[in-house]
């Protein structure tokens, strides 16, 4: 081999791997962006105040704990590693038990943010 064909094929392996790298931060910011009392994350169609859908929530899932009424509740909910825009990118701290739901899983107590 050449010596110019050995450079190009260190050079080629050397970007192999930083592009590797860069990928793995990637993902590892991806997962790490939730806090630890607030690890479930979730990709939603909606975030809004418990009291918004109180009804729902107490009269049709039967979750009947106290609640700061400004909790935040996510709903239409599912697990992804990008969340599309239009969705909200959200951290919860646990599912909202609900059979009735046909919207996906709710997310509660949650924390997040419309992708734009």
């Amino acid at each position: 081999m050449r010596a110019s064909n050995v450079q190009l094929a260190t050079n080629s392996y050397l970007i192999r791997k930083l592009f590797g790298l860069i990928l793995l931060a990637i993902a590892s910011k991806a997962e790490a962006q939730c806090p630890i009392d607030r690890s479930l994350s979730l990709c939603c169609r909606s975030l809004e105040n418990f009291s918004s859908n109180s009804y729902v929530w107490e009269n049709i899932c039967g979750f009947h704990d106290p609640v700061d009424p400004t909790t935040l509740v996510a709903g239409g909910c599912f697990t992804t590693s990008t969340c599309l825009n239009g969705l909200y990118d959200a951290c919860c701290e646990r599912y909202l038990p609900c059979s009735a739901s046909t919207d996906g899983t709710i997310g509660f107590n949650c924390s997040g943010h419309l992708v734009h």
